[in-house]
């Protein structure tokens, strides 16, 4: 089974998104992440979906998700080339043996710092999954006190679009 990124562009009307995860439910198919908002036309509502499933269940999850009344288009993102983002603020303990690395961070990992006091510092990420994992594995041994992350949102690389 691999990880597939599913872009939903919907009807924005009420109870869309209820539609959307109950399929999921009904069905029995785990979703690892989902994010959905109004696009640039408040009528339209985009959900990125996240899933790890074999090719038979995902081509099953995209038919049915065809089905569902507000849904205008379905497609299968390419994890390899298309554009798949997700962000993350990962809250660290201002340990003094961070101080000096926090330029190199910023830098190696395109992370902002977004707050910081005497006690802790705030990284801000957008990037990969892999990349979001990589950086919270170098600040583990600084001690992360809390994170949050967004989950996947994802757009067509270069002139594609829905």
């Amino acid at each position: 089974m691999k990880n597939r990124i599913l872009s939903v562009l919907a009807q924005n009307n009420y109870g869309v998104i209820a539609r959307v995860a109950g399929l999921f439910t009904r069905r029995g198919f785990n979703i690892n992440s989902f994010a959905g908002e109004e696009t640039h036309d408040p009528s339209i509502s985009r959900i990125t979906l996240s899933v790890t499933e074999n090719a038979d269940s995902i081509d099953q999850i995209q038919k049915q998700l065809e089905k569902l009344v507000d849904v205008k288009k379905v497609e299968l993102l390419d994890t390899q080339n298309d554009i798949i983002r997700e962000l993350a603020l990962i809250k660290v303990k201002a340990h003094q043996e961070l101080l000096p690395h926090i330029k190199g961070l910023t830098e190696a990992f395109s992370v902002r710092v977004v707050d910081m006091d005497t006690e802790v510092i705030v990284f801000e990420l957008c990037n990969t999954k892999e990349k979001i994992d990589e950086f919270i594995d170098k600040v583990r041994i600084y001690q992360i006190i809390e994170s949050a992350r967004t989950g996947v949102i994802a757009l067509q690389a270069g002139n594609k679009h829905m």
